[in-house]
């Protein structure tokens, strides 16, 4: 309030619109990724090793930032992607929880592996009724009965109405979730000791609040939340026995499940010591377990709400006490009060901000949604409203799942670890594999080990440092750390590298083929699953290893005239005229482009030109021209530029590859057609160049994107002037060979990875659509290798 006095109040509301405006401004995404396209509000990242259900990426830079949009009227604070992401790999230790129930073994698994639970006693649609009663507001969705992907029985929510994009489809009151928080007391007071209360990991100390609950019974407000869970967690891998455990046939997830029993027998100890109420030690397990399927992690602002309003309170004392005193004018009383009230919530954020402050939630009726990881959902605590609020980006229509995503990187570990299922083709599964026991059996029989993460694009960056260093010579080590191993090393150490992999790949996948013997009830066919997901994810890396260790790599395909990278030179469109083009292209065609984005020409060239070409396509693959992409986006695919911008290369080229000249020619006329027709505007420009591509099986795809950015990128070199896409297809295609182009639906230009047209790759097939508006993906090719040539027009 001194400080406030000192300026007016038309002075003060400038200078605090100009900070936010800062605020949002520093805040902005500016990666060109499918994950930066969601405006951050208060993600809720969980604090495990992967996010704990309805939970965002982690954090990657440690820095919590100041967000300022409206959101019923509040101040919200997020984490960027980055920041998400990081949040879950730096808590990749807390798995927490481990010890096996007795005598679990019920025929019907858990609602998360996708089969019915208990239900509460009053009927399925009592939920309504209660939640109203607790000032839960989902008025647009109900639970229903579901088919899961491997058809069996599910609880799941349904949109009973269109929800737009954005829009809430759950609201839960702060006061009637389960919640803990950063360096808080026990909100049970004295009836758990201090000391142990903090002891607790989060996880604990929700089970020792949700077990006090069912302890109240019918004077708890949450009690037919309560009755509504699940009784019995069959399908959870700490519930299983050991034979049922070898028969995933994967160490990694048996070495986490036991050190997840040993957690949890310390924490029930710890817990039962500390409590001055009962804690049977089943109620206790079963606590965690539904814990651990249903919590969410985020900031912590360091304050509850009561506490705000008792400064509120005071604030306002203060302010009609030194007015009514004469002590200071209305004026500057105001301006001071207003300060000190917009204090209350900076400081919050900031608090929470700096001291990285976390709560950690259950929220009833959240619960009731499954898993879809290509769902991007935002779980928000709003703030001003003290609430918390779901929502996805895109939307539902009526009659179809609402799901969020339990963790934007999750993979099958995780999700069978804590929630007892497996997702089908899921894109963010890993294999964790011990590899020195296949390439130095002599090593590993003395005990040494080299723990890698492959997924299928290879192994992950802090793999591949230690492969180099594991692999390198005295002269290329010089001394340096594994994590010191971030660049190849050498041309020899990388082969050697990817040679490791491919090595490591197929001693798995042998181990995978291998007959389990075990009986086909729930658990046998959940890891039966499980392994079948792991063998896609062994098959695409070890294609990706094999393609690296025999073939040259680049970031970005080369010139196949001089070897290096092109840089686009652009010629005005009337000079690349065709008579193919004029004939192909028609109003309706240009109408598509205008309205859509995109338009889709099935038999635009001849079958026997695109035979001609694949043809052609092999010859350069043979003899290695088309380079291994090292790109993150679409790691794995082989690619190269064929330029025809001067007289000598179009000779060349013609020469050479005569198909694959012809077809480029024909493409180049389309820009000028395109133009004539109106839909894309004038000024198109042609770069003489076509790029050649191949997804090999099981070995690549291309995660959601434009082609270009601009305005945010303005780089010709980045692709940034691109305005039109062309592509041509080359493949005798059949159905369920996979390597579709995917054309995403964007509402606010954010894809909404869930809905897409898919166009099968087939031969002959042209595809125009508008490279700065249209976000698109390449599927993986399930069966063999996909051929496409692309013209991008400027």
């Amino acid at each position: 309030p001194g400080v406030a006095c000192c300026f007016s109040f038309d002075q003060f509301l400038a200078g605090m619109a100009a900070f936010l405006a800062v605020g949002q401004h520093s805040s902005s995404l500016a990666a060109p990724d499918i994950a930066s396209a969601a405006p951050p509000r208060v993600w809720l990242p969980n604090g495990s090793a992967q996010p704990q259900r309805h939970f965002g990426p982690a954090p990657e830079d440690g820095k919590s930032r100041l967000w300022c949009c409206p959101l019923l009227g509040g101040v919200v604070v997020g984490f960027t992607v980055a920041q998400r992401r990081r949040l879950a790999a730096a808590n990749a230790a807390a798995a927490g929880g481990r010890r096996a129930v007795a005598g679990v073994r019920a025929a019907s698994a858990c609602r998360r592996a996708l089969a019915v639970t208990a239900r509460s006693s009053d009927g399925s649609s009592s939920w309504r009724d209660w939640s109203a009663k607790l000032g839960i507001l989902a008025e647009k969705v109900d639970v229903q009965m579901l088919r899961g992907a491997y058809d069996a029985d599910l609880r799941g929510m349904c949109a009973t109405a269109d929800i737009d994009n954005d829009e809430a489809l759950i609201e839960v009151p702060a006061e009637h979730v389960l919640q803990v928080a950063t360096g808080e007391g026990c909100p049970l007071g004295n009836r758990v000791q201090a000391e142990c209360w903090r002891d607790l990991q989060w996880w604990a100390q929700l089970a020792v609040l949700l077990v006090y609950e069912v302890q109240r019974g019918s004077a708890s407000p949450l009690a037919p939340w309560v009755d509504s869970l699940p009784r019995d967690f069959a399908s959870l891998p700490l519930n299983w026995s050991d034979a049922e455990l070898e028969g995933l046939a994967y160490p990694a997830l048996r070495a986490d499940v036991r050190k997840q029993r040993d957690e949890l027998a310390q924490a029930f100890a710890a817990a039962a010591r500390g409590c001055d109420f009962e804690l049977p030690e089943e109620d206790f397990i079963w606590a965690v377990q539904v814990v651990r399927s249903r919590a969410f992690s985020g900031p912590y602002e360091g304050r509850k709400s009561d506490d705000r309003l008792v400064q509120l309170a005071l604030i306002a004392s203060l302010l009609v006490g030194g007015v009514g005193s004469g002590q200071v004018s209305v004026e500057s009383g105001l301006n001071g009060a207003f300060v000190a009230a917009l204090a209350i919530p900076l400081t919050d954020f900031f608090v929470g901000a700096s001291a990285k402050l976390k709560r950690h939630v259950v929220c009833p009726v959240v619960d009731y949604l499954n898993h879809d990881s290509k769902v991007s959902s935002d779980i928000a605590y709003e703030y001003f409203a003290d609430k918390f609020a779901v929502r996805v980006i895109g939307g539902f229509r009526a009659g179809e799942q609402a799901c969020i995503n339990y963790g934007e990187s999750r993979s099958n570990d995780a999700l069978l670890q804590y929630y007892g299922f497996v997702e089908r083709d899921n894109p963010h599964d890993t294999y964790e594999l011990e590899i020195l026991q296949h390439l130095d059996a002599e090593a590993a029989a003395a005990g040494e080990v080299l723990q890698v993460t492959l997924s299928r694009k290879g192994p992950d960056g802090s793999s591949l440092a230690k492969l180099r260093h594991l692999l390198a010579d005295e002269a290329e080590c010089g001394g340096r750390k594994p994590a010191e191993m971030t660049e190849p090393l050498s041309l020899a150490n990388e082969k050697l590298v990817w040679r490791a992999v491919t090595l490591g790949c197929e001693a798995e996948l042998d181990v995978l083929s291998q007959k389990v013997a075990a009986p086909m009830d729930e658990v046998g066919l959940t890891a039966q699953r499980f392994r079948e997901e792991k063998r896609k994810v062994l098959t695409a890396c070890r294609a990706h290893a094999q393609a690296r260790f025999c073939r040259p790599s680049s970031p970005a395909p080369l010139s196949l005239a001089t070897g290096k990278v092109v840089l686009p030179m652009f010629e005005g469109s009337s000079s690349w005229s065709h008579e193919w083009a004029d004939r192909l292209l028609a109003p309706a065609h240009a109408a598509a482009l205008r309205d859509v984005g995109y338009t889709v020409v099935p038999e635009a060239f001849d079958a026997g030109l695109a035979a001609r070409c694949l043809e052609e396509c092999g010859k350069l693959d043979a003899a290695s021209r088309a380079t291994v992409t090292t790109n993150s986006c679409n790691s794995g695919s082989r690619s190269l530029w064929l330029e025809f911008d001067s007289a000598a290369r179009r000779e060349a080229l013609q020469s050479e590859y005569p198909a694959l000249y012809e077809l480029s020619r024909m493409l180049a006329g389309l820009p000028k057609r395109t133009e004539e027709l109106g839909a894309l505007g004038s000024g198109l420009q042609v770069h003489p160049a076509v790029m050649v591509a191949m997804y090999p099986e099981q070995g690549a795809e291309y995660a959601v994107h434009k082609d270009s950015y601009a305005p945010r990128d303005n780089d010709p070199a980045t692709g940034a002037t691109r305005r039109l896409t062309v592509l041509a297809y080359l493949n005798d295609w059949h159905e369920c060979d996979g390597g579709e182009l995917r054309l995403h639906e964007s509402p606010g230009d954010r894809p909404d990875s869930r809905r897409f047209e898919a166009v099968a790759p087939t031969a002959g097939k042209v595809v125009l659509f508008d490279s700065p508006r249209v976000w698109h993906a390449v599927a993986p090719s399930q069966r063999g290798d996909r051929w496409a040539v692309t013209l991008w027009v400027h």
